[in-house]
């Protein structure tokens, strides 16, 4: 008798013990485990020839799970990582939702490279196969003091005449730090050969944004504002 290593093409003959025992052609597995699951080739040769033939055998087991952490708290911008232990045979699939929606992730560990306001909240992990499932909660909790983006700076309303240039400044604060973002009459605007957006952080964390039209035009002329947002 052999057995098929892990699912390939690859056997090795049956260690036989006090709990497998072979009695002429018979294989006998005494207390079967989950790791005796797999495929079997069973070889018959004689002087004339020889067959084959193969089986397969599935030791079941109830179905668990459970996540490590089962509960993380992290900062803005750092990675969190959890992780599904599962118990059982056979598991057929992983999934993963969060706050009871699907994440179409179906590794056994759940990575997120930077942490967001909205990842917040009740993680599950689900593993089926055809008989039953099982599932685990874990919660990732929010660490550090979250401040909603705020404008400390912006500008007045000017009136001016084709030709010269404009500059608009414009400072946010927040945490986790703010991206400012430009609208024209409701439209975002983006950088052109005469439009240039472009923003820093100061060492007290505070955002700084600019907008710079050269030789302004009588259609750039509107409702300018400025969007902070956190991400």
């Amino acid at each position: 008798w052999y057995k098929f290593v892990n699912g390939t093409s690859r056997r090795q003959p049956v260690q036989l013990n006090e709990r497998v025992r072979q009695v002429s052609g018979t294989l006998i597995i005494r207390e079967a485990r989950v790791e005796d699951s797999g495929k079997y080739l069973c070889i018959v040769n004689n002087s004339v020839g020889g067959e084959s033939v193969e089986t397969v055998l599935t030791v079941t087991a109830p179905l668990g799970a459970e996540i490590e952490p089962r509960t993380q708290t992290i900062d803005f911008g750092r990675p969190a990582t959890f992780t599904c232990n599962v118990r059982g045979n056979p598991i057929k699939t992983v999934s993963w939702m969060k706050d009871g929606k699907p994440l179409g992730h179906e590794d056994l560990v759940l990575r997120i490279e930077s942490v967001k306001k909205e990842d917040k909240g009740m993680y599950q992990c689900f593993v089926r196969n055809d008989q039953e499932s099982a599932q685990a909660t874990a919660e990732l909790k929010l660490g550090g003091r979250f401040e909603p983006p705020q404008i400390k700076q912006a500008f007045a309303e000017e009136t001016l005449q084709p030709g010269p240039s404009m500059f608009l400044k414009c400072v946010a604060s927040g945490n986790p730090t703010p991206e400012i973002t430009w609208e024209l009459d409701g439209k975002r605007l983006s950088n052109t050969e005469r439009l240039q957006v472009g923003q820093y952080v100061k060492v007290n964390g505070d955002v700084v944004s600019h907008l710079n039209i050269s030789s302004i035009h009588t259609n750039d002329g509107g409702l300018y504002k400025c969007i902070a947002a956190s991400k």
